[in-house]
């Protein structure tokens, strides 16, 4: 039997499910809680980084549905006691109709397009992909050819969260274009990665994640 969704951010109760299960395409651990005037992110596991994220890459998902229905997502990271403790609770902030940037991103989440099957030269997708985590207030450095490291410009909590947005973006933007980018799946110690880039990073940004840009 189909549970029913409620209403949510003047949207019906059936485009708010069709939000919903686009957005955890990528997480399906984290589960959303629905109120009249806002959606509210929760995990059923304890809030660690790597949940952190997971839920910083749902959110990212739940903000393009829900422009892609003309809503301007107004998001709160760590909401608090008044959001039951939710890593993040979004709210109505307008309406605006969805550009093509956002149709585009949204066409990538949905066919998971992946198309490319040779390297492409460095300029040709360096600026594009920098430029989708500066959108989400993050920094992507190229480590090397195929190896990127994925940002923040501070740490703790909100910035992890921050980073996992960053990270779907860039995922995203990198499918518009047939590109491949995914997370590196071998243990990685973020103390020894910031410790190797200092030189190039300075004490300014925080390494988050590293990324691999692979054949599709």
């Amino acid at each position: 039997m189909t549970i029913a969704v409620p209403d949510s951010l003047g949207l019906a109760g059936e485009d708010v499910r069709c939000v919903l299960t686009l957005a955890r395409t990528s997480a399906p651990g984290v589960r959303f809680e629905v109120r009249p005037e806002q959606i509210e992110l929760h995990t059923d596991a304890p809030h660690d980084r790597e949940t952190r994220i997971a839920c910083g890459v749902v959110l990212l998902n739940a903000r393009l549905a829900l422009q892609g229905h003309g809503i301007r997502p107004l998001v709160t990271l760590l909401p608090g006691q008044r959001a039951a403790d939710a890593a993040a609770a979004i709210r109505l902030g307008g309406y605006q109709e969805p550009g093509p940037d956002v149709l585009a991103l949204l066409h990538a989440l949905r066919t998971n397009r992946r198309t490319w099957t040779t390297f492409p030269e460095l300029a040709s997708w360096r600026g594009l992909l920098s430029r989708a985590a500066e959108v989400e207030r993050a920094w992507l450095h190229v480590k090397s050819g195929t190896e990127l490291v994925l940002c923040t410009f501070n740490q703790g909590a909100a910035a992890e969260i921050r980073a996992g947005q960053a990270m779907q973006r860039v995922v995203l933007t990198a499918g518009t274009v047939g590109l491949t980018v995914s997370p590196a799946h071998d243990p990685v110690s973020l103390s020894a990665l910031r410790a190797d880039l200092r030189p190039c990073l300075g004490n300014t940004l925080v390494p988050q994640v590293v990324l691999r840009l692979g054949a599709g």
